[in-house]
């Protein structure tokens, strides 16, 4: 089995919806609709400036309240800052398995659905096809109080130069004990590139929602670009998308000014810069540092009357911005 279709699914794992700083340096301002996004409806205020920042960027890194339960669910553990990536890394699971059924050629090996017993109670199985495959969770639980219910498949599976593409699709429902039930639905195209030790992942689509009782979150028109150095362990990500969220009241749109970078074995970006437009008004965010760089760690800049200028600066660390 080519070594290059376990690399890419790993790297799933750091590139979904990676959008939220704004790294020092970056260009732009000033609010209003952005070339192929729906237009923002959300008024951009000092006010409310450090909640929506706090929740594009957690949204972006896969870290905010819907990131803790799906940090559970990757097998993550509890940490006083949110894990990111811990719902890409879930799908990286997934997908692993679902790989692992390739034959050398590769094709996915034709095998029946078959149910399998999860290690606590309920059953998972996965129906593979020439190019793809589905596994489907039934009451699954591998961890005590952690259910799933629901479908992942892969299809479309096909080799490029030096990489593959594949279309992906889900609608999960995770379970926690003592937190409402949270709904993942979405489809999106992945394609994987290797050019000596970087492999570039891009992940495009209209929209990818989750909800978790009252709160609804939903990535709209969305390109993520995840570029990671396996001789170094660092990523470089930049986005594009719409996102609608009810903690916030509405929607913006994000934009990367600076693709941001994270360092091997550190949870958030060090450097990075993003514009986050809302209707009329902007945000700008710039990462100062990592979870290990001394405070402030997070610059947020706001452009309330859309002119193009920055008339306020506030500043605040991750730990701040675990909305």
């Amino acid at each position: 089995m080519p070594s290059r279709f376990i690399s890419a699914t790993k790297l799933l794992a750091v590139s979904v919806a990676l959008v939220a700083l704004i790294s020092c340096g970056g260009e732009g301002g000033g609010g209003g609709s952005q070339p192929g996004l729906p237009a923002p409806t959300l008024a951009l205020t000092p006010a409310n400036a450090p909640n929506v920042a706090g929740e594009a960027t957690l949204a972006s890194l896969d870290a905010s309240q819907k990131g803790t339960t799906f940090g559970f669910a990757a097998g993550g553990q509890s940490d006083t800052l949110p894990r990111t990536h811990v719902f890409r890394r879930f799908l990286a699971q997934q997908i692993d398995a679902l790989v692992g059924r390739l034959l050398p050629q590769p094709t996915f090996a034709r095998m029946p659905a078959a149910a399998m017993a999860c290690t606590i109670s309920g059953t998972t199985s996965t129906d593979a096809t020439a190019s793809g495959a589905t596994v489907t969770f039934s009451a699954c639980s591998d961890i005590p109080g952690e259910s799933i219910n629901g479908s992942f498949a892969i299809a479309n599976v096909a080799q490029v130069p030096n990489g593959f593409s594949a279309s992906v699709s889900s609608d999960l429902t995770f379970s926690f004990a003592g937190f409402p039930d949270e709904h993942f639905t979405g489809s999106f195209n992945l394609s994987q590139l290797t050019v000596g030790t970087v492999t570039t992942t891009t992940i495009s689509g209209p929209a990818i929602a989750i909800t978790q009782g009252l709160d609804n979150q939903q990535l709209v028109s969305f390109t993520l670009v995840s570029s990671v150095d396996s001789s170094t362990g660092t990523s470089t990500d930049s986005v594009t998308l719409h996102l609608e969220s009810s903690d916030i009241g509405g929607s913006v749109n994000i934009t990367t000014l600076t693709p941001f970078q994270t360092a091997a074995g550190k949870t958030f970006p060090k450097a990075g810069a993003i514009l986050v437009s809302g209707m009329g008004s902007a945000l700008k965010v710039t990462v100062l540092g990592d979870e290990s760089a001394p405070a402030p760690q997070v610059r947020i800049e706001v452009d309330a009357n859309g002119d193009g200028l920055f008339e306020t600066v506030l500043t605040k660390n991750w730990s701040d911005l675990s909305v």
